[in-house]
């Protein structure tokens, strides 16, 4: 009898401790979308060009996709989407930096 309470207690914690990392990697990515968002509005500061760029006009597009995917509940997707977001906002920025140094040393 005392094996058998054992052996549910050691399933129910099982079951307890996936509830809670299934709800843990369920939750809204606001992070993620919060840094897309930040990382595309500073590649428009740094560069007045960045609107019409192909990085950032994918970058922009991916948040969309991310915010959809978010309102239906599609976390882990949106989470990706948001970070691939600010991957290609960042991968712009750096090209844009190395562009303007290029220009500044050789003036």
């Amino acid at each position: 009898m005392n094996h058998l309470i054992s052996g549910r207690i050691k399933i129910l914690s099982i079951a307890l401790v996936l509830t809670f990392l299934l709800s843990c990697a369920t939750l809204p990515p606001l992070q993620e979308m919060s840094n897309a968002r930040q990382t595309i509005s500073a590649a428009k500061e740094f560069n007045s060009d960045a609107a019409t760029d192909k990085k950032i006009l994918e970058a922009e597009r991916l948040l969309e996709r991310a915010e959809t995917r978010m309102a239906v509940t599609m976390y882990e997707q949106a989470r990706l989407d948001a970070i691939r977001a600010r991957n290609e906002a960042i991968e712009y920025l750096e090209e844009a930096i190395v562009q303007r140094a290029k220009s500044s040393s050789s003036d």
